[in-house]
């Protein structure tokens, strides 16, 4: 049994990463049991180029996205560390660039 952790995308990082349209954003990602969002996050970089290209700079998770973890902000400094669990929610959401 893996545990799946629903990973929700939003704005213009969502665009980006679902240009066909067939994921609208969510997607399922199989972890291994104790996996950290970083992890994860690796783990689906790995899987996705254009997710690996904007999020993650020299192997960190970019500053430029924020992770909510079911509902809960998750400090950036936290994400290396925090646990995830079969079901649990995770959605990140691009930080708009001022202009």
């Amino acid at each position: 049994f893996m545990p799946m952790v629903r990973l929700e995308v939003g704005g213009w990082l969502r665009e980006r990463l679902d240009a066909t349209g067939a994921h609208r954003g969510n997607f399922s990602v199989s972890i291994p049991e104790g996996e950290t969002i970083l992890g994860m996050a690796r783990q689906f970089a790995a899987q996705n180029e254009v997710f690996r290209k904007i999020v993650f700079k020299q192997e960190e998770f970019g500053a430029n996205v924020l992770v909510i973890l079911n509902g809960i902000f998750v400090n950036p400094q936290n994400r290396a560390e925090t646990l995830l669990k079969d079901g649990d929610e995770v959605m990140l959401l691009p930080v708009v660039d001022g202009g």
